[in-house]
């Protein structure tokens, strides 16, 4: 007996090239960029939209906000769900300073100095005995 299913079959996103991945989203971020402008909007109501999966538009959604920098999320929300409207979002630094975050100057680390200290025996037994930097710090 033969069941047909009521869902079509659908292949996964990974199995379909690179180009035709990026071309999938170029034209749902064109779509949710469209629906953006007429109100701002939840995930949800977004994913319910453009037919996509939730997982991948909350990965569109990050990469607008985070990448392109077109959306933001606002401080309202619908049944649990945060509202996105069109602007950039303040709380993200901005390219330049996230460059300048790159090039940091960071201090560096030096290795641990017991002082004054004498060498616990069982450490010696089982490292051996401390070398030169550490006698003269002790």
């Amino acid at each position: 007996m033969s069941r047909k299913s009521k869902f079509p079959v659908r292949t996964s996103v990974r199995q379909l090239s690179r180009d035709t991945q990026m071309a999938m989203r170029a034209e749902a971020i064109e779509l949710i960029e469209r629906l953006m402008k007429e109100e701002p909007r939840t995930a949800p109501e977004l994913s319910q939209l453009t037919k996509v999966g939730k997982n991948t538009l909350n990965g569109y959604l990050r990469h607008l906000q985070r990448a392109l920098r077109k959306i933001r999320p606002t401080s309202q929300t619908r049944n649990r769900a945060v509202v996105w409207e069109l602007g950039i979002d303040p709380s993200l630094p901005t390219p330049d300073e996230a460059l300048d975050q790159l090039f940091a100057v960071r201090r560096g680390t030096r290795p641990a100095v017991q002082i004054g200290m004498q060498r616990d025996p069982l450490v010696a037994a089982l490292f051996g005995p401390a070398n030169q930097e550490h006698k003269e710090a002790a």
